[in-house]
């Protein structure tokens, strides 16, 4: 059991397969959404940050920040998408805006400092 998993480890690190776990490097936030969730859902950032969305979930999904209009991010499954913004200090509502996922639990608090 323990060489077969050791298997699976290997071939995965050689294909590539799976999300580079690293940590963010300064002003990256990342933000992982899945059935109908975003994680983290409570985020930290400075007033000019680039926030990146990683759709582990089976259907597409997009990331908006309410109340701004130009900005959004947009993701099929096992994709990701980044963008820049500054905002002005303040908390910021994140939603994905497919019908039905916002009511269904997928916001994140954005607090700008």
């Amino acid at each position: 059991m323990v060489l077969v998993g050791v298997a699976v480890a290997v071939l995965l690190a050689i294909s590539g397969v799976g999300w580079n776990t690293t940590p963010d490097p300064p002003g990256l936030v990342t933000v992982t959404a899945t059935e109908f969730a975003y994680s983290p859902t409570r985020i930290g950032t400075t007033t000019n940050t680039t926030l990146r969305l990683r759709n582990e979930g089976a259907v597409y999904h997009d990331l908006r920040i309410e109340g701004i209009d130009d900005f959004s991010l947009e993701a099929l499954p096992d994709e990701q998408a980044t963008g820049s913004i500054e905002l002005e200090s303040g908390n910021y509502v994140l939603f994905c805006s497919v019908s039905g996922h916002r009511e269904a639990g997928m916001v994140a608090e954005l607090q700008v400092s």
